[in-house]
């Protein structure tokens, strides 16, 4: 009697199922890894250009030069070159070599035909416009309402006062002629201009004595009194305020009227004055130097430490004593 063959059991059709979608998720996972790898691949030129700093050596100065041909660039623009350099090769931004030096290639054009006095003359022109500026500046200047700048206020009063000197011989000789001297600067420059005079003088006493000694050494150079200010200073009238400060009742009254600064300073650039028109022998009002250069000495060194320049004035002075002796 045969046995029974044993039938096989169908397959579940929702194992069937299970298997089919596991297979299809597996072989999506694979495809979008292999398709994921080729798209994120490092270039091989770009890894080798990240890497360069540690896969060469330092660039030798040939290599510079070689690097500097190979790299095609606008040859009238050496900005340009410098910077196409650096961005394609980043080691070589750190390197001066491979960047135009600007020295090199203009070096700075100095003017050999400008002499020392011009130098000169243009550094006390800088200092004398540099008071000037401050002056504009300043917020009292603006109460005066001079309704022009200070240079050409100032100038302007200054070549009125040179062109009528004070009186210097014979003022004793009547009273008329002491009272005009005592109100000199008054009668020529008028109230308001003294009024804002003496303000700046009381406001300005750091600066009075460099910027004094700016527009004295400037009388040296008359020609550029003239082109910078329009000013026509002459030898003669500069000789004849000296005088008046150092010899006449009005000038030394007016000084005593003013600060201990200002009347030291003024005594000391009208014995200057004085001192080089004796030594081109035009000392026609015949003053005699060694007693206002003892008297001011002496004014100097017991009066005279609030001074900036002290030491200096008081050098100049004991020279021209041991001269005048």
């Amino acid at each position: 009697m045969k046995e029974p063959q044993k039938r096989e059991r169908p397959k579940s059709r929702v194992k069937s199922r299970s298997n089919a979608f596991l297979y299809t998720v597996c072989a999506s996972i694979i495809l979008f890894v292999t398709i994921f790898y080729f798209y994120t691949k490092e270039d091989p030129v770009n890894a080798h250009s990240n890497n360069i700093q540690t896969e060469i050596p330092p660039p030798s100065s040939d290599n510079l030069v070689l690097n500097k041909e190979t790299r095609p660039v606008n040859d009238t623009d050496t900005s340009s070159t410098a910077l196409l350099t650096a961005e394609a090769d980043p080691l070589l931004s750190n390197s001066n070599a491979a960047i135009p030096q600007t020295n090199e290639q203009s070096p700075e054009v100095i003017d050999e035909n400008v002499s020392p006095a011009e130098k000169e003359t243009d550094r006390l022109v800088l200092q004398l416009n540099t008071f000037y500026d401050h002056l504009d500046s300043q917020p009292y200047m603006k109460d005066f309402n001079l309704n022009q700048q200070s240079k050409t206020h100032f100038s302007r009063l200054l070549q009125d006062l040179l062109k009528a000197p004070p009186v210097v011989t014979n003022e004793t000789g009547d009273l008329f002629t002491i009272l005009k001297n005592t109100a000199h600067f008054f009668r020529i420059l008028g109230k308001e201009n003294i009024i804002v005079l003496k303000g700046i003088l009381d406001r300005e006493k750091p600066s009075f004595e460099n910027t004094l000694k700016t527009f004295y050494t400037l009388t040296d150079y008359p020609e550029i009194l003239k082109k910078e200010y329009s000013l026509t200073i002459t030898d003669d009238a500069l000789y004849d305020y000296a005088c008046f400060f150092l010899n006449t009742m009005g000038g030394r009254l007016y000084l005593f009227r003013r600060d201990s600064i200002s009347r030291m300073t003024v005594s000391f650039y009208a014995i200057q004055i004085v001192d080089k028109a004796i030594k081109k022998g035009n000392n026609r009002h015949g003053i005699a130097l060694l007693p206002a250069i003892d008297f001011l000495i002496n004014e100097m060194e017991n009066s005279g430490n609030h001074l900036l320049l002290k030491e200096e004035y008081l050098d100049t002075l004991y020279d021209m004593k041991v001269a005048y002796n």
